[in-house]
This record gives C-alpha cells, sequence and structure tokens, in this order.
C-alpha cells in the first residue's frame, strides 16, 4: 500500500512537471511568434508580475500571474499597484497584454495600464507623471492625472481587458471581450511595464502575458502593420539618377564619411565602390579644423578661420555668428580662449599685482596670470562682456526694423555692476 502510494505520488509529481513543461514550452512558441525581433538574452519580455516591485497592499500568486488586494480600501490613499518584471522592449513593435478580472471586490476601483520605472505604486496606472491607465469604475482613461477622461466602458467581474501598446507610433488601446475601444494615449514614451492597480477589499485579477491565447486577435491587427509598413517602404520613391539599391546605400555611407570628415576612409570607400567625393580634401579637412579649434574653446580663432575660409557666410547667418560668440564669452569665462590669452598678455595690471585673488578657471593650474588678480579679471571681463553685448545689439539691430537691446549707458552699468561684483 505505502509503495503504491508513493508510485501515484511520483506519477502526479512527474505529470505536474510535464504540464509545466508544456506551458513554458508554449509561451516561449507564443511569444517568439508574435515577437520574432526581441532577443530576450538582452531585453526580457514581460512574463508576469514582479513580486518586488509593487505596494504591500498587493497579493500575487499562482506563478506571479494572481493579483489580489489586501488593504483596508477605504479611499484613494490606501490604492496600490505591482509592475511587471520587464519594461516592454522597443524591438517588439507592438506589445500586447490582457487581465480577466476574476472579482470585481467591493466597488470594482481597478486600474489596466502602463507605468515606467520609478513611479510611485501607491496609486492607481494613470494618477501620476509617465503613468497611464484604464479604470473599471467609471471606464474613463487617465494620462498622467488624476482626471480622467471619458473613454470606454466599464468592466467588472468575468470581463477581460486587452492593452496594446504600438511602439511603432507611440500609442496604446484597449480591448474589452476581444474588441478594440480605439486608442487611448498617444506620444508614449519608451521603457514602460504593464501595471495593474487595486484599490478595495476583494479584488482579484488574473494576467495573460501570452501564457494563453489571447481573446482579442492581436496577430490580426500585427499583420495589418506589418503589410502597412511594408506598403510604405515600397512605396518610398527613389530617384532614377541613384540607380540599384547598392548604389543607394553605398552614396549614403560615402555621404556620412565625407561629412564627418573621415578623409582617409571616404577616399578608400570611394575608390573601392567606384564614386567620385563630390567635396574637395582640403575643404573636409578645413571643416575638421574649425570643427577642432570650437571643441577646444578656441573659439575666437574658429571665427576667424570661418570668415577666412568661407567668406560671409557667417554674415548670412547672424543666428550662427551670435551662437559662436556667446559660445566665446562662456570660453572666456574658462580662460580657454585665445583672445582671451592674448589680452592677459598685453594687460600689465595682470601681472600678480593681487596676489590673493583666487584661480577662478578650473581648467588650468595656478600659473593663469589673467586671473591671478583682481585688475586681471576685471580687464578681461569687461572686455568679454563688452564685446558680447555690443555684438548682440550689432545683430538685432541688423532686424528690420532695427531695435537695438543695448545702448552705452546700459552697458556702462552691467560693466559698474559686475566689476562691484567681482570687488
Amino acid at each position: 500500500h505505502t509503495i503504491g502510494s508513493k508510485m501515484a505520488e511520483f506519477g502526479a509529481s512527474n505529470h505536474g512537471d510535464s504540464a509545466l513543461n508544456y506551458q513554458e514550452k508554449e509561451l516561449n512558441e507564443r511569444l517568439k511568434r508574435l515577437y520574432p525581433a526581441v532577443n530576450e538574452d538582452e531585453t526580457p519580455l514581460p512574463r508576469s508580475w514582479s513580486p518586488k516591485d509593487k505596494y504591500n497592499y498587493i497579493g500575487l500568486s499562482q506563478n506571479n500571474l494572481r493579483v489580489h488586494y489586501k488593504g483596508h480600501g477605504k479611499n484613494h490613499k490606501d490604492a496600490a499597484s505591482v509592475r511587471a518584471t520587464h519594461p516592454i522592449p522597443a524591438a517588439c513593435g507592438i506589445y500586447y497584454f490582457e487581465v480577466k478580472i476574476v472579482s470585481k471586490g467591493r466597488d470594482g476601483y481597478m486600474g489596466i495600464g502602463l507605468s515606467a520605472q520609478g513611479v510611485n505604486m501607491n496609486r492607481l496606472p494613470g494618477w501620476d507623471k509617465h503613468s497611464y491607465g484604464y479604470h473599471g469604475d467609471d471606464g474613463h482613461s487617465f494620462c498622467s492625472s488624476g482626471t480622467g477622461q471619458p473613454y470606454g466602458p466599464t468592466f467588472t467581474t468575468g470581463d477581460v481587458i486587452g492593452c496594446c501598446v504600438n511602439l511603432i507610433n507611440n500609442t496604446c488601446f484597449y480591448t474589452k471581450n476581444g474588441h478594440s475601444l480605439g486608442i487611448a494615449f498617444t506620444d508614449l514614451p519608451p521603457n514602460l511595464y504593464p501595471t495593474v492597480g487595486l484599490q478595495t477589499p476583494g479584488e482579484i485579477v488574473d494576467a495573460n502575458f501570452g501564457q494563453q491565447p489571447f481573446v482579442f486577435d492581436i496577430e490580426d491587427y500585427m499583420r495589418e502593420w506589418r503589410a502597412k509598413i511594408h506598403g510604405t517602404i515600397e512605396r518610398f520613391p527613389i530617384g532614377d539618377r541613384l540607380g540599384e539599391w547598392q548604389t543607394m546605400l553605398q552614396n549614403l555611407v560615402s555621404s556620412y564619411l565625407v561629412h564627418h570628415g573621415y578623409c582617409a576612409t571616404a577616399t578608400a570607400f570611394a575608390r573601392a565602390t567606384g564614386q567620385t567625393i563630390q567635396e574637395e580634401q582640403n575643404s573636409i579637412k578645413n571643416r575638421q579644423r574649425i570643427q577642432k579649434l570650437v571643441l577646444a574653446g578656441r573659439v575666437g580663432e574658429a571665427i576667424e578661420a570661418t570668415q577666412q575660409l568661407y567668406p560671409g557666410l557667417l554674415e548670412r547667418n547672424p543666428n550662427l555668428l551670435f551662437m559662436l560668440k556667446c559660445r566665446q564669452f562662456v570660453e572666456m569665462v574658462n580662460g580657454t580662449d585665445s583672445e582671451v590669452r592674448c589680452f592677459s598678455a598685453r594687460s600689465p595690471k595682470s601681472q600678480g599685482s593681487y596676489p590673493e585673488s583666487p584661480n577662478m578657471s578650473p581648467r588650468h593650474g595656478a600659473n593663469n596670470s589673467h586671473i591671478n588678480n583682481a585688475g586681471g579679471v576685471w580687464n578681461y571681463f569687461s572686455f568679454s562682456i563688452q564685446t558680447i553685448l555690443l555684438t548682440t545689439n550689432e545683430l538685432v539691430s541688423s532686424f528690420t526694423p532695427p531695435q537695438p537691446l543695448f545702448n552705452s549707458n546700459l552697458i556702462t552699468t552691467l560693466g559698474i555692476l559686475f566689476s562691484l561684483n567681482i570687488g
């Protein structure tokens, strides 16, 4: 009798393991079919609710797929939510999950939706920033706000609510018992987690992340979008001059290399593909030189080089010149710009008259003579301010009709205020 009982238990155990293995295999196959572009080694798909990322009024069971409420449920302060184990991978393109309402509990204050990592779990989904939810008690959608908008019907015990995230156009729609309810949210941010929230005793819901066939035909919806995207690609106009796809791709690579100044690589690539580079190497190197000057903080030299190599460019683009002058002012404050160094060398007052003045430039050591004393600081800051203000005034005055922003009195006043501040 004992041996027979143990054999029966062993058989039941093996049968249970087999069932679990079959369910796991079925889940893996369904997820692979729905999301073939997702590499789960890098970006795992949500498969259950997280026992760590939830409020303590939430209880989990049945492989962390069933959620029940275990709080007091007196008011909105007793709301509780739980997030899935992982965010929705961008490679999904279209992602879908369903939630079955096992019991609406006392009041049916349930929310189904999405939220970003870090959003407060002591709230229903949709009430806070980067949180989105569809609520069962009133059918409203909540988009990062405590005020809902009329959206769909209410839902209760026995209903199956689906949530579809379209990562192609960053929208979300819900389904009820297999029928789409239309777009609920637009302009969704990336990296959202499936989320569910409950608020009153007795509320129980089950999640389906692919463990079972979905009530809504999500695969048909995916086929529609796949056909739409393929059609868009096929209708994309390609000029006759570009010829075959290969030529277009080669032009794309070549223009990238030329734009970023990779002269040697661009030349080798052009030779290998039989193309001609549209820009002379001297021009590419000149652009590189100007870029390096700007990145090194030598904006004055960059402006001068641009004016020499590309006459009239900055005059035709006053906004560009103004931005360069603003950057030059910042570099002058840092002591990096060449004009400051030249000015410092010309200023006899900056040669150690005030040894107690602190070094104000973090980029250079204590030997920076132009900032080792208050006189030098005043000289080059006064020069910097007047330069930037006069430049701004010139640029704005060139508009039609002229609208000068600064006059000499204002410049003098600002200079006095700045000197007082330094003192």
